[in-house]
């Protein structure tokens, strides 16, 4: 059975250079990507190119799923489906199951039904040792996950996927120090995707001391046994040289073992190394392919890269539409940038009908994660009852938020709100702090209200000669109100006449 996984996998690998590196989609994989209509009709070009794909895929992938042994196809058939009803999409899909059922099979005692620890706390994503669809570390449900694997892992003690899973459940929590011993229990049972996070919590110090050289070693030990995340990593840290000797070289083949095995985010750490020309000479048209690679093999930072090409034209031809597809799938996985890019989408009508309530739903998401640009947004929305109730104590909330984060404009936002005391009471001796800080960054309409408030001597002393100061500054960036306040303060025209 080793062998053949061993077989299947190099045949999907294959299909790397002939941009198919492993394709799973659904069957309606067209039309929930490109758009159901009426959003796009059957015979558009983006629908007719899908549709080109796929007939390429059925093929392609055809060929592989006849040499998958019969009872393998049986347990990966969709429930009242037959071979004469698959299409490209299923094919692809079985694929996805069949590498899910050989590698539970070439490992002892994972034939059994998916559990509840499966379904709570599996990696999920591209991982072909996971059972059930997954979740990334920050989306477990913790509380329900830990319970749950410890049940499994009593049940089945010498089973490492729960072992491993329970360390998942309890990393989520932040009991690193549990997760820590957990994993390496996972480890001695024979689980290769433990390496990955025991190395993770010595590089980032999660319960330990921050020790590379101790996250070297287990990403080696990963690394060793075919641990794809793990080489991904370890080729990264050859890439900056921490911990290790700086080697393009060693960067380079680890990146392309991890890909090999089917690794998204070593595709796109590929496609990085090409534009950038580091260990290799530099390829535009390279990096682009294996950034297509990465999206295509789940990788939420291929997407987004491939989405922001197809949004400026860059690399490629221009594709608002196309955007919007590799943005929804990146920023479903939880990349707030994506999140962000998608609500600006949704908002402007870039790609798509503009929908409000669509763009505050995914500013709100990257707001949680901390993505400045989008609490503001957010916070615009708020303000202007727009896509969300009008609630301008929130929208002074997440300016705040966004504001003692560093974000200038938020800062000046910020500034107005307790000026007139929307939103929040007002004071302008606070107001005059964050006019000030946003001033001092350049920002001009920043300079413009804090020249009105030195020349109005509001939350300060008036001073004639203060206002000029900044009237000026937000003058010479074009700001039009101060070019007017300071001819009025100075006698003197700022601008040339018609």
């Amino acid at each position: 059975m080793a062998a053949l996984a061993a077989t299947l996998m190099t045949v999907l690998a294959g299909q790397a250079s002939a941009e198919m590196f492993p394709v799973y989609r659904s069957d309606d994989y067209c039309l929930d990507t490109v758009g159901r209509p009426p959003k796009a009709t059957l015979d558009s070009p983006e629908m007719v190119a899908c549709f080109n794909r796929e007939s390429l895929a059925y093929v392609e992938l055809n060929d592989i799923w006849a040499k998958v042994p019969e009872d393998i196809q049986g347990s990966c058939y969709g429930e009242g489906r037959t071979k004469v009803e698959t299409g490209a999409g299923s094919y692809a899909r079985h694929l996805a199951c069949t590498q899910r059922e050989i590698a539970a099979r070439s490992r002892p005692g994972t034939g059994g039904p998916v559990t509840e620890c499966d379904r709570l706390a599996s990696r999920g994503g591209a991982d072909p040792l996971s059972l059930a669809p997954g979740f990334t570390m920050a989306d477990i449900d913790h509380a329900k996950a830990i319970p749950a694997c410890e049940q499994a892992l009593a049940e089945r003690p010498q089973e490492g996927r729960f072992a491993y899973m329970l360390g998942r459940s309890l990393e989520a929590a932040g009991l690193y120090e549990k997760a820590r011993q957990s994993y390496l229990k996972a480890v001695d049972l024979g689980e290769k995707r433990a390496f990955l996070n025991l190395g993770n919590l010595y590089e980032e110090g999660h319960g330990v001391e921050p020790d590379l050289a101790v996250a070297v070693a287990w990403y080696r030990k990963g690394a060793d046994a075919g641990e794809s995340g793990c080489q991904n990593n370890l080729a990264g840290l050859y890439l900056r040289g921490d911990g290790v000797e700086q080697s393009f070289e060693q960067a380079l083949a680890l990146y392309r073992k991890a890909f090999e095995h089917g690794d998204g985010e070593a595709a796109y750490n590929l496609g990085g190394l090409y534009e950038q020309g580091n260990g290799v000479e530099a390829d535009t048209a390279a990096a682009i392919d294996y950034y297509r690679k990465a999206a295509a093999a789940g990788s939420a930072n291929g997407q987004y890269e491939l989405a922001r090409r197809y949004a400026k034209g860059d690399g490629v031809e221009k594709n608002a539409t196309l955007a919007v597809v590799w943005y929804t799938k990146a920023a479903r996985q939880g990349l707030s940038s994506a999140q962000m890019e998608l609500g600006y989408a949704y908002d402007e009508g870039v790609g798509l009908s503009p929908e409000p309530a669509e763009a505050a739903k995914w500013y709100a998401r990257a707001a949680d994660k901390g993505y400045n640009a989008a609490r503001h947004n957010l916070a615009l929305f708020y303000t202007e009852g727009k896509g969300v109730p009008k609630d301008p104590a929130v929208a002074v909330s997440l300016y705040r938020q966004a504001a003692e984060d560093g974000y200038i404009p938020s800062q000046t936002n910020l500034a107005v709100q307790l000026a007139d005391g929307t939103g929040a009471p007002k004071d302008e001796a606070e107001a005059l702090k964050w006019f000030k800080l946003a001033a001092e960054q350049d920002e001009p309409v920043a300079q413009f209200n804090l020249g009105v408030f030195y020349e109005e001597g509001r939350g300060t002393r008036a001073s004639k000669k203060d206002a000029i100061a900044w009237y000026r500054k937000a003058a010479a960036q074009g700001h039009e109100k101060a070019k007017l306040a300071l001819d009025r303060l100075t006698g003197k025209k700022t601008r040339k006449k018609a």
